[in-house]
């Protein structure tokens, strides 16, 4: 304990010497020191620091609140190494992995449809939903991507990226880290009793979060040191299921509470943000959840640079 002391007594030291005066600004000591190591860290060339990587949970529209965390995390130069995704987590990580920036993520949030995902709301679409007894297709969200980035693989993206979905026929976890990135994300957030089944090479998948709703391990096996998850947790007491498919997206749901809470342990850092009294497909809602996650996100900022700096120690002051 006294040596901790003696060493954050040192760094403080260093601080006030090295930083020019003009930078000094009212703040506690713990702000300086925290503000000078934060400065050292993000400055370090990426093989003399830990690898970093993000894992953004399943949701549905709750699960645009990580283009909040994201926001936040890059306006602090947080760098991120690795990205892995599930459901609506798969479509903002593979978004941003593809290089578009969190500005252009909040215009998208602003403007996406049902119509986007689907093009069976209308008449025929539900036609072949009654007499042929088929769900409608999440086809769309395929053009969408390509629509956005082209047909980019993962082995193209900035930031390497993974996503996982669940072959319906065998129950087995399906994970995406190569080929087409469009048809991964598609399969990834295919919310089952919503959506059909996406026929990808035999077999039949459906949305990932039945498998993996925070795909920390994934992470991990990724490669990163340091894994910071952003968690959009179920609401169970806002709304009451009223149809068929509702009932089932809460099944998926209760499911999913249990993934996050045995996934979450294995992260470093974890940040919830709890979209309330907000269904899982309410397109018209994404951007409130974003903002869910500014806040929280900014909330626990200063918690996630500490801990990141106290892992990083040894790298922050080898150099």
């Amino acid at each position: 304990m006294k040596r901790l002391r003696l060493l954050t007594l040192f760094l403080l030291f260093l601080t006030i010497n090295v930083l020019p005066a003009t930078a000094l600004t009212p703040q506690t000591d713990d702000d300086l020191l925290r503000d000078f190591l934060w400065n050292r860290f993000i400055r370090l060339p990426k093989e003399q620091r830990p690898q970093i990587g993000l894992a953004l949970s399943a949701g549905g529209v709750r699960g645009f609140a990580h283009v909040g965390v994201l926001e936040v995390l890059n306006n602090a130069q947080l760098p991120i190494d690795m990205i892995s995704g599930t459901s609506m987590g798969s479509v903002v990580g593979g978004l941003y992995a593809a290089g578009l920036p969190t500005k252009k993520l909040w215009k998208i949030g602003e403007h996406i449809t049902l119509k986007n995902i689907t093009s069976d709301l209308n008449v025929m679409g539900l036609f072949r939903f009654l007499f042929a007894k088929r769900l409608p297709s999440s086809e769309n969200l395929v053009n969408f991507f390509h629509e956005q980035l082209g047909d980019i693989q993962f082995e193209q993206l900035p930031i390497p990226f993974s996503c996982a979905a669940m072959d319906i026929k065998t129950g087995e976890r399906v994970l995406f880290n190569s080929g087409p990135l469009a048809i991964a994300v598609r399969a990834s957030m295919n919310l089952p009793g919503v959506f059909e089944p996406v026929q990808y090479r035999h077999r039949a998948l459906v949305d990932g979060a039945v498998v993996d709703y925070l795909p920390v391990e994934t992470v991990k096996q990724m490669g990163a040191d340091y894994i910071i998850a952003s968690v959009t947790p179920p609401d169970f007491y806002s709304q009451t299921p009223q149809t068929v498919a509702a009932y089932l997206l809460r099944v998926a749901d209760v499911r999913g509470a249990a993934m996050i809470e045995e996934s979450a342990h294995k992260a470093n850092f974890v940040i919830t943000n709890r979209v309330l009294d907000t269904g899982t497909l309410e397109l018209d809602r994404l951007y409130e959840a974003g903002e869910v996650g500014v806040k929280e996100a900014h909330q626990h900022l200063k918690g996630m640079q500490e801990d990141l700096l106290l892992f990083s120690l040894p790298y922050v002051l080898e150099k």
